[in-house]
Formats: structure tokens, C-alpha cells, sequence
């Protein structure tokens, strides 16, 4: 049916080319955008995850910017410490070059001086947009100081519950410190270290004694008539503790001399004969006494002759000692020939008892965290271990900060440590002396109390004592093994730091390399939920353009048709 005020045919093509143009409007608007979910309203699912995709994107964005700061700043430190390493080594070299002998140590140590300047340079220089890790600011030493901790970005993380957070990656920089303000970097000194302990460190002491000894020249040789003789007197075992037992009257003839030798002309030789000419005296008058010791003369053939204790005397002594010398041949030799016994021994031990010496060094200090041990054994009581601490150095001195300043007050300390040990420590000037208590133990000799003091330990085992600035190979106050070894110790420290710093580095690369493949994905992401299909557009464009042509034409013709029906009226 034809319709004068109804055109259903333009309406239906009206609405066609409506939806056309309204689908064709869209597909431009993706060309355009590239874009096929650019509002809420496209795809209110895909747009709300693209733009959170978006908003993370940034972010880790910005942690890889954030990243390269931090390895900027690691790069520094590592490169200054590196550095100062190859420094450190050079320095160890000019002090192993101190120790030879005969070498100029004044310039050696001008050499170190500009090395530790270099170092301090090095150190100072080490700052990159304001932050240096190689020195640190702590008013106290680093040992008692809170960990000094420095953070770098480390990543962004979106958890499943949608919360977000940024990690970081914690630096402590008392380890990478070289020069604190209060001490305790790793080019300086440590605390609670009581270096050599005053020389007691590596004390090994084991004292023993042996008898009462001494030796004779021989002035032989010499032969005995009938009626020659020699006759002396001789004390066994005297001491402080005893007069020790006296034998008076000992001869020496030509029947003591034969039947001693087993020959019949009375001669005496030489030094060997007279040992056995000796014994044979000591052993007809029961004389607690022997002529075959070795201690002083060296071998029984020598050219002297010595006489020691047998200690079987029961004194405590161990002594020998011979007086009343009187001879008589009858005018064939000089008055008071005696083969040797008329003269001084050349040398005399007698009374010997175990004692030990060591020589006191440094001075130092036990603070409250120090503690030193050591064991001791006297005579037959068990090894037992004593402890010093700062309680004990205090006590021991009436002084209140645990400084032990010359051997005496060593001496002290050691004593009141080991009081009940009979264990006597006497010091005298810089030399302290170990020996057992004479009063408990009187015997002397072979027969005394054995001193031994030995396995010294401290805890901490070993601490630096001094700054590398304060390396002086021409003063007195370490020695040049000493300064080897601290310096050592500082090199070891620098190249685990260097190591710390080239492991963070490590993570920080690795963490940017993973930061920009993250962004990648985040925006491949992206793109797979709202970009357009530029080649499915493109068709769909043409197409669309196509059927709005149809449907401008379809209009057109719809239009028209009441155009006809007017002409009927005409």
C-alpha cells in the first residue's frame, strides 16, 4: 500500500543508512585509534584491565628508571673500592719490602704516606649525586653501631588479592664503609682487641731445671809417686733450704789413680782419665757425686772435666762444690798443682730452678666484651685454666678501666688470675719471670716443680689495632709483621666488600633486564585486549562504505516513489 503521509520504504532505508553510517562512524574511529576498546563503553571488562595493565606499566617504568640510579650508585662504590684494593696491595708490597734488612724504612714509609693519601682521595671521591657508601657519618664506632642501611628500588609487585607494593633491596653500609667519623670502617681500628697481651700471647712455657753442675779445665797431666797426692773437700746439695752434706778429706793417689785406670805408673793423662779417677774417689767415700756429665764440657773426651750431683744426698739442694784443695809432689810441680781442681770451674749451675721469662711489650686494655685465658700447671697439680676479664684486671690493680700499662702490672693480673696455682710471677723492669713457689717446692735440680704456662687465648681472637693512617714502619709502636698482618686483614675486608657490591650489581642488572622485558609484556598485554585489527578494520571499512552507498541509494529511491503517485493527480 501507498501511503501519502507515511514513507515506510524511507523509513526502513532511513534507519539502514542510519545503522550504516553509525557502524561506519565506529570503524573510523578505530582506524584512527587504533584502538578497538578506547572508552568504558567499548568493553567495560577489557578497558578497566587495559588501563590498570596501563597504570603498572608506568610504574615499573619508573622502577627501571629508579634501577639505573641504584646501579649508578652501586657502580661507584664498587669501582672506589676496587680501587682501593688495588691500592691495599701495593701497600702490603712496600711493607714486605720494610722487612728486609738494611732497607731505608724512612722512604719506604713516605711511599705509604701517599698511598693512604690516595686511599683517602679515593674514598672522598667515591660519591655519586651526593651518596657515598665508602664513609659513613656515625658519631660511635661501627661495632656498637645500629647496621647503617641504605635502600635501592628493587621491583614492583601487584599481588593477587590486587594490592600493589614496591620491594627494595637493603644495603648495609657499615660493611662497605671505609672511614667512619667514630671509627670502625674497614681501613680502622677495631674494639675490644688486647693485641700480644703485653708479649703473654704465645706464651709457650715449660720450664724444667737439672742438677748442680760445674766443669774444670784440666791442667794435667801429671804423674803420682808412691807418696804424691792431692787432697779436697767437697759439699753435695747445698742450698738455701740446706747446708747440704760435707765430705773432707778425698784423695787422690797413685793407688786410687791405678786402680781406677787398672794401670800400675800412676798417671793421669788427660781429662778423661781424671773423670774416672773422680768417680772412683766418689764411689770409695760414698760421695753422692758423678765426673761423666756432659752439660758444660760437651763429650767425656774433651779437655775439661765435670762434676755433678747425683741428688741422692736427700737435701733439697743440687749443688756442687769444692774447696780444701792441697796437693803435694813433692816439688815436681808447682805448689798447689791439682790438675784443675785448684783452679775456678769455668762455669757453675748450681741450685737450678725451673724458671721462664718473657718481656713485656704493649700496653693494653681489657674492655668488658675482652677476656683472656691461659693454662698453668705447677709441680705435680693439674693443668688448670684461669680467665682475665675486666673485673679481674680491675680487682687486681684497684683501677677502674681494665688498662694493664708495664709488666708489673701484667705480673699483677696474672698472679691474682692464678692465685692457688703456686704459680710465682715476678716482674723486673720489662721482664717478667715464671718459677714455682719455692717455699712448697724447696727441691732444685732435676728433682724441682715444673713451671708451664702456655696455650694464652683472648676472645676476641684478634682484632685490628690501628688505622691504615697510622702505619709507621720507622716508629716503635707495632712491628713491621704486625702492620703486614692488619694490612692484610684490611685487604681481605675491602675484597669481600668489593664482592658484596659486584653480587648487588649483579641483581640490579638483572632486575632492569627483567623490568624491560616486564614492560614489554605488560604492553603486548595491553594490546591484545584493546588494539584494533588494523587489516579487519580495513575490510570492514570498505564494506561499510559500500553498503552506505547502497543505502544513500535505497533513500534516494524510496524518496522518490511518492513522487509517482503526485503525477496521477495531475
Amino acid at each position: 500500500m501507498t501511503s501519502l503521509l507515511t514513507n515506510t520504504s524511507a523509513l526502513a532505508a532511513l534507519q539502514t543508512l542510519s545503522s550504516l553510517n553509525s557502524g561506519l562512524q565506529e570503524t573510523q574511529g578505530r582506524i584512527s585509534s587504533g584502538l578497538r576498546v578506547e572508552a568504558a563503553s567499548d568493553n567495560a571488562a577489557y578497558w578497566s584491565i587495559a588501563t590498570t595493565m596501563r597504570s603498572d606499566s608506568k610504574a615499573v617504568s619508573a622502577v627501571s628508571d629508579a634501577l639505573g640510579m641504584a646501579s649508578a650508585k652501586v657502580d661507584t662504590a664498587y669501582a672506589g673500592t676496587d680501587s682501593i684494593v688495588d691500592v691495599l696491595t701495593e701497600y702490603k708490597a712496600k711493607l714486605v719490602a720494610a722487612t728486609e734488612d738494611g732497607v731505608d724504612k724512612a722512604k719506604i714509609q713516605d711511599e705509604l704516606k701517599q698511598l693512604n693519601l690516595q686511599v683517602e682521595s679515593i674514598v672522598a671521591s667515591s660519591s655519586f649525586n651526593g651518596v657515598n657508601w665508602l664513609t659513613t657519618n656515625a658519631p660511635t664506632h661501627l661495632m656498637v653501631t645500629d647496621d647503617l642501611t641504605t635502600s635501592v628500588m628493587s621491583s614492583f609487585v601487584r599481588s593477587d588479592d590486587g594490592s600493589v607494593k614496591v620491594e627494595t633491596e637493603s644495603v648495609n653500609l657499615k660493611l662497605s664503609s671505609m672511614l667512619n667519623t667514630g671509627g670502625g670502617g674497614i681501613l680502622q681500628k677495631e674494639l675490644d682487641g688486647v693485641g700480644n697481651i703485653g708479649g703473654f700471647r704465645g706464651t709457650g712455657i715449660n720450664s724444667v731445671a737439672h742438677e748442680g753442675h760445674e766443669n774444670r779445665a784440666f791442667t794435667g797431666p801429671a804423674t803420682f809417686g808412691a807418696s804424691d797426692y792431692i787432697d779436697f773437700d767437697i759439699v753435695v746439695d747445698a742450698g738455701d733450704y740446706s747446708a747440704g752434706e760435707t765430705f773432707t778429706a778425698l784423695r787422690i793417689d797413685k793407688s786410687v789413680i791405678d786402680t781406677a785406670l787398672g794401670t800400675t805408673d800412676g798417671k793421669i793423662g788427660n781429662a778423661s782419665d781424671m773423670r774416672k779417677v773422680l768417680n772412683q774417689v766418689f764411689a770409695d767415700n760414698g760421695v753422692p757425686a758423678t765426673a761423666n756429665e756432659t752439660l758444660f764440657s760437651g763429650s767425656l773426651t774433651s779437655n775439661q772435666f765435670e762434676i755433678g750431683s747425683l741428688e741422692t744426698s736427700g737435701h733439697p739442694g743440687s749443688s756442687i762444690n769444692i774447696t780444701g784443695v792441697t796437693s803435694d809432689f813433692g816439688g815436681v810441680y808447682p805448689t798447689g798443682f791439682a790438675l784443675g781442681l785448684e783452679k775456678a770451674p769455668l762455669s757453675n749451675h748450681d741450685n737450678m730452678y725451673p724458671e721462664a721469662h718473657m718481656t713485656f711489650g704493649r700496653s693494653f686494655t681489657v674492655s668488658e666484651k675482652a677476656s683472656i685465658t691461659f693454662d698453668v700447671q705447677v709441680g705435680p697439680n693439674p693443668l688448670q685454666t684461669y680467665r682475665i676479664d675486666r673485673t679481674t684486671v680491675d680487682a687486681a690493680l684497684g683501677t677502674s678501666d681494665g688498662y694493664v700499662g708495664n709488666a708489673t702490672d701484667l705480673a699483677t693480673v696474672i698472679a691474682f688470675a692464678s692465685a692457688g696455682s703456686d704459680l710465682v710471677i715476678t716482674p723486673s723492669g720489662d721482664t717478667i719471670t715464671f718459677s714455682a713457689d719455692r717455699t712448697l717446692y724447696p727441691e732444685a735440680g732435676n728433682r724441682a716443680a715444673r713451671v708451664s704456662v702456655g696455650n694464652v687465648q683472648s676472645d676476641p681472637p684478634w682484632t685490628l689495632e690501628f688505622d691504615l693512617d697510622e702505619v709507621d714502619v720507622t716508629g716503635s709502636a707495632f712491628g713491621v709483621d704486625e702492620y703486614l698482618t692488619g694490612v692484610e686483614y684490611m685487604l681481605k675486608r675491602s675484597i669481600e666488600s668489593a664482592s658484596t657490591l659486584g653480587s648487588l650489581q649483579k641483581r640490579i642488572d638483572g632486575q632492569t633486564a627483567f623490568a624491560a622485558k616486564l614492560m614489554d609484556s605488560l604492553d603486548s598485554g595491553i594490546g591484545r585486549l584493546v588494539d584494533a585489527d588494523m587489516e579487519q578494520e580495513s575490510s570492514r571499512l570498505a564494506a561499510q562504505q559500500t553498503q552506505q552507498q547502497l543505502a544513500i541509494q535505497a533513500l534516494s529511491i524510496a524518496n522518490s516513489a511518492p513522487s509517482g503517485i503526485m503525477s496521477l493527480f495531475r
